[in-house]
């Protein structure tokens, strides 16, 4: 389109005669920003029904004139206004649809990664209930975990814990409560720092078990086996025999401390099938009990704070 053969009066009569909008000069400047030039947009307008349509596609993707959003046809004549009257290559206008967050083959919300940066932009936390269930389902398990699954055998708990703590980040903290809103920098510290309090918890929970449930007496040394590891390596593993008759292993792995027959003290649960004996007093195991007492109420003392502060935005 040659601007000779553009009369700006007639075109300018002929887009009032065809009751399409005036434009205020906020419009006209983002159509220049979008590449199109009011005269030559006026000109097509001017040209019949479809000229009139590809301009109206054009103002409804480029401005506010048109309530309405932008629909795949809308983008397709808008492209075609593109070439007609316009020198651009069609990257160049894809790059101004994609400004828009617009695509001309995906039509409205353009590229994916676009849509989904504006979901998480726009979506809000949950509330009430399903906001504190949330954050409950994340610590029930984890102290079935770090206390009960670890006060059996500390590497397990210890190893699924972390495990859970993952998960519940991802699928319960930042889509069920968070619903994929942005969680904040201070919340994640929090989780963090719950987590590395509630593995510490994890490797004192065996102590802290038999502390509660056990006590202390004097066994016997029963037996030495040697095993074999999962990489190769070579253990030793010491059995005892508990005050009330059971025979256990203990707890840990490692050489017996004397030979059969050997008095040993150790804290142990009667049966000892389920919490294995270890060796040692009572009060050797206080200190990595304390642990998991201060590890436990400070993984869930941050997490509640996690909650709240969350809460509060």
């Amino acid at each position: 389109m040659k601007d000779r053969d553009i009369d700006p009066e007639a075109d300018a009569r002929a887009w009032r005669e065809a009751d399409l909008p005036e434009l205020t000069p906020e419009q006209e400047q983002a159509l220049k920003l979008a590449g199109f030039e009011t005269k030559k947009l006026r000109h097509l307008a001017a040209g019949g029904r479809y000229g009139r349509s590809l301009a109206i596609s054009v103002l409804i993707c480029f401005t506010d004139a048109y309530p309405q959003a932008a629909a795949v046809q809308d983008i397709a004549r808008a492209g075609e206004a593109n070439r007609m009257i316009t020198s651009r290559s069609a990257d160049e206008f894809e790059a101004v649809l994609q400004l828009r967050g617009l695509h001309s083959r995906r039509g409205p919300g353009g590229d994916p990664k676009v849509r989904k940066a504006k979901a998480r932009l726009t979506a809000t936390p949950a509330t009430g209930v399903r906001w504190w269930s949330a954050w409950v389902l994340v610590v029930v398990p984890t102290l079935l975990l770090t206390s009960g699954l670890a006060a059996m055998d500390v590497g397990v708990g210890v190893v699924f814990g972390i495990i859970w703590l993952i998960i519940g980040w991802v699928l319960v903290v930042r889509r069920l409560a968070y619903r994929r809103a942005p969680t904040g920098h201070l919340v994640g510290q929090l989780y963090v720092m719950a987590s590395i309090c509630f593995v510490v918890a994890g490797m004192g929970a065996s102590n802290a078990a038999l502390l509660a449930l056990g006590q202390q007496g004097v066994g016997s040394v029963d037996s030495q086996s040697e095993g074999v590891g999962g990489h190769g390596t070579h253990y030793f593993q010491c059995t005892v025999r508990q005050p009330d008759g059971a025979y256990v292993d203990l707890r840990s792995t490692g050489a017996c401390p004397g030979p059969v027959g050997t008095p040993v003290t150790i804290v142990y649960v009667s049966g000892g099938q389920v919490l294995r004996p270890a060796l040692g007093t009572a009060s050797s195991l206080m200190p990595w009990a304390g642990l998991w007492g201060l590890g436990t109420l400070g993984g869930c003392g941050l997490l509640a704070g996690a909650a709240v502060r969350g809460r509060r935005g």
